[in-house]
C-alpha cells in the first residue's frame, strides 16, 4: 500500500494501492516467517516485479522465486456457538444492536462455522501478534504471483473486484500469512473453482467491480484465517468513519520493484460521494459521472492509502468487537495524493447479488441465506470515531 495508498483500478484508471511520499502504510510483518522470505528473496534481482502483460487498471502481478503448492484442507470442524437472540432494529437507531440469530451450523456449506468479522491477537513476548490482526486478507494469485487482494466471507467463499479476474481464470487464493512468498505453518493456498463476476460489469466504466470467488474446497478457520462480517443492504457508514485498508500493493506509485511482501494497513477516512464526485472530477481530466451510486469514497490526510496490487482488498471498519466489509478497492486516478480520494465498490449496495450468487452456488434459497450471513446491521449504526 501507498504510504497513501492501496492497489486500484486507475480508469485512466489504474487499479493501485494507495501511496505517498514515502512507504507510509504500516508493515505487518510475521517473524516467523521472515527467514523464509529472505531465502526466497536474497537479493535486489529477485524481488517482486511487475508482469507489465497486464491490462490497464491493472491489480498487480509479481514474480515468485517459489510457488507454494496447494494444500488439502479438510472439511472445517465445527465448534458449537452459543445462540443469539432476535429481534427488530430500528433504522439510525443509537442503541446496540441485536444480531440475528443462526440457524444451527453444519446445516449450510456456506457459513458454517461460528461468527465472522473477530480477530485473536494474542500477546508474544509483550507484543501483538500482527500477523492475525487481518485473517479475513487473501492475496489472489495467478501462476503462484500476486494479482490482487481479496476477503474471506465464508469458508468457501473469497470476495474481491471484477477487474481483477477479467480475462483470466486459472486462480489461486493464498491466505494465513502476512507474507506473500512464505511457507508458514499457518499458509494456506487453494484453487479457485468458480468465478462469479457482475455481469454488467464493464472495464471502461466504474460501476459493478465485484466478483465472487468459490473455492476448491472449504478451508478451516483458525487465529490466522476468519471471515469478515458483511453489512446489510443499503447500510451506510457515516462520513469521518475511522475504517481500514489492507494489501500487497505498490509503497511508490511510479516504482513497480515497490510492491511489497509484507501485508501493509492504511486507515481511511470515510468521505460522502457527492464530496468524493467533486474531489474526483477537480483532479482528474476525464469527464462523466464516474463516482456513482453503489460506490463507498475515503481517504487519508496522511496521503496513504491504496495503489495498484491493492485492487480487491477490503475496506473495513469496526463495530465494537465486530470488523465489517464496508467496500472492495476499485479504483482511482492516482496514488497517494490526499486531494485525491480512493473510490471501492460498496458491498452493501450488491448484499442481493452476493447472497443471490452464493445460493445459485449451493442450491439454497437465497432468503435462507441471508440468514446465515455473518453480521446483519442497521442502516448507520457505524458511528464517526
Amino acid at each position: 500500500m501507498w504510504g497513501s495508498g492501496v492497489g486500484v483500478r486507475n480508469l485512466g484508471l489504474e487499479m493501485g494501492r494507495f501511496l505517498g511520499k514515502k512507504p507510509v502504510m504500516r508493515v505487518l510483518a510475521a517473524a516467523s516467517c521472515f527467514s523464509h522470505w529472505t531465502l526466497m528473496f536474497p537479493g535486489e534481482g529477485a524481488r517482486p516485479k511487475e508482469d507489465y502483460a497486464m491490462s490497464l487498471a491493472t491489480p498487480e502481478a509479481s514474480s515468485a522465486s517459489g510457488q507454494l503448492k496447494s494444500l488439502q484442507v479438510p472439511v472445517p470442524t465445527v465448534a458449537p456457538v452459543p445462540p443469539t437472540p432476535t429481534a427488530k432494529e430500528t433504522v439510525g437507531s443509537s442503541q446496540t444492536p441485536v444480531l440475528e440469530g443462526l440457524p444451527p451450523l453444519g446445516t449450510s456449506p456456506l457459513l458454517s462455522q461460528g461468527a465472522c468479522g473477530h480477530r485473536t491477537l494474542g500477546i508474544i513476548g509483550g507484543k501483538p501478534a500482527p500477523e492475525r490482526k487481518w485473517p479475513w486478507q487473501v492475496s489472489l494469485q495467478l501462476r503462484g504471483r500476486h494479482r490482487c487482494g481479496g476477503s474471506l466471507i465464508a469458508p468457501q467463499w473469497v470476495l474481491t473486484a471484477a477487474h481483477c479476474v477479467e480475462h483470466f481464470r486459472e486462480f489461486t487464493v493464498m491466505m494465513g500469512t502476512t507474507y506473500l512468498y512464505s511457507h508458514c505453518k499457518t499458509t494456506v493456498v487453494v484453487p479457485v473453482k468458480h468465478i462469479k463476476s457482475h455481469k454488467d460489469f464493464d472495464w471502461n466504466l466504474t460501476p459493478n467491480d465485484i466478483a465472487l470467488l468459490q473455492l476448491a474446497h472449504s478451508v478451516n478457520y483458525s487465529a490466522y484465517i476468519q471471515p469478515v462480517c458483511l453489512p446489510r443492504k443499503n447500510f451506510e457508514v457515516r462520513p469521518g468513519t475511522q475504517c481500514w485498508i489492507t494489501g500487497w500493493g505498490r509503497t511508490l506509485e511510479f516504482d513497480p520493484a515497490s510492491m511489497s511482501p509484507k501485508l501493509q494497513e492504511a486507515e481511511q477516512l470515510i468521505i460522502p460521494l457527492k464530496q468524493c464526485a467533486v474531489m474526483v472530477e477537480k483532479t482528474s481530466n476525464k469527464s462523466g459521472n464516474r463516482v456513482q451510486k453503489g460506490m463507498v469514497c475515503a481517504q487519508n490526510i496522511k496521503s496513504e492509502g491504496p495503489c495498484r496490487g491493492d485492487s480487491g482488498s477490503p475496506l473495513v471498519c469496526q463495530f465494537q468487537t465486530s470488523w465489517i466489509q464496508v467496500g472492495i478497492v476499485s479504483w482511482g486516478d492516482r496514488c497517494g495524493l490526499k486531494e485525491v480520494p480512493a473510490v471501492y465498490t460498496d458491498v452493501s449496495f450488491y448484499k442481493d447479488w452476493i447472497t443471490a450468487r452464493m445460493s445459485q452456488a449451493s442450491g439454497l434459497d437465497s432468503g435462507f441465506l441471508i440468514l446465515l450471513l455473518c453480521l446483519l446491521l442497521p442502516l448507520g449504526i457505524l458511528a464517526t470515531l
